[in-house]
């Protein structure tokens, strides 16, 4: 539902354009999160069945391998690196959580790395840390 915006709120035109993009990205922050929430939401019960039909899967191989029907290779598959047969390690109900993608964050363009290093505002070019200036480096 978009809603109609007549006028503007008079201290919004106080505020710097930092803040206002401030503002807007973190609206735009609350509003996937309000989304994300909603589809955790959504996918709670399809998580509880996934999670009842997991333990059934992990009692009835952890039956398989005591009554020693499971082939070898399976039961390495559900073992540790030890040896330890444990299926209920392996196979994890996924959470109502797991099944919603994060929200994905602004990439960089490709081939462009990431610096943490600041940029000298007037030239545009990296300062060089107090560490590498201090060994003369720098």
């Amino acid at each position: 539902m978009a809603a109609t915006i007549d006028k503007i709120r008079p201290d919004l035109l106080t505020k710097s354009d930092a803040e206002l993009e401030r503002l807007a990205a973190e609206i735009a922050m609350a509003q996937a999160e309000k989304k994300r929430l909603a589809d955790i939401k959504e996918k709670e019960a399809l998580a509880a069945e996934a999670g009842v039909r997991v333990e059934r899967v992990v009692a009835d191989v952890k039956w398989l391998h005591d009554n020693d029907l499971l082939p070898k290779r399976v039961a390495e598959g559900f073992s540790r690196g030890d040896g330890m047969f444990s299926p209920g390690m392996i196979l994890r109900a996924p959470t109502a959580e797991s099944l919603v993608p994060k929200a994905a964050r602004t990439a960089k363009p490709d081939g462009e790395k990431k610096f943490r290093r600041r940029k000298d505002p007037k030239t545009g070019e990296y300062v060089p840390s107090k560490a590498a200036q201090k060994a003369g480096v720098a």
